[in-house]
């Protein structure tokens, strides 16, 4: 009806699909920490990862690839600011990619790995 107030619908996420965002990834920093402090105070480090690896599924010898950007929070951020380049690490975290609407579009950032632990692995 005309000039009647429309609820907003209210979305929720069932604790079995916050499960399924979960990754491990092992790779070396390749560009420098990116280090910053938020206006509110909060540190954050962005870290590039290259992983290369060679597997037997779904075909015997598939080599894999990538790039990721992570992102490091707080005291995990401070810790690794120094990082150095060359350095083996494996990172378990979700995944994020930021969106936003532009000229009535939905427009997607950067997919990143936002790290919940960080450890360095030795060569």
């Amino acid at each position: 009806m005309a000039g009647e107030a429309r609820p907003n619908p209210v979305v929720t996420v069932s604790e079995a699909t916050r499960a399924v965002n979960s990754v491990e990834l092992e790779g070396r920093l390749i560009e420098p920490v990116d280090f910053r402090v938020t206006p509110a105070g909060r540190s954050v480090a962005t870290l590039e990862l290259e992983h290369l690896s060679i597997h037997d599924d779904p075909e015997p010898g598939l080599r894999l690839e990538a790039r990721m950007v992570v992102v490091a929070m707080g005291a995990l951020a401070e810790r690794y600011r120094a990082c150095a380049v060359g350095s083996m690490l494996r990172v378990q975290g979700r995944l994020n990619q930021k969106r936003w609407i532009r000229d009535d579009r939905i427009r997607w950032g950067r997919l990143e790995l936002l790290a919940r632990e960080i450890q360095r692995v030795d060569p």
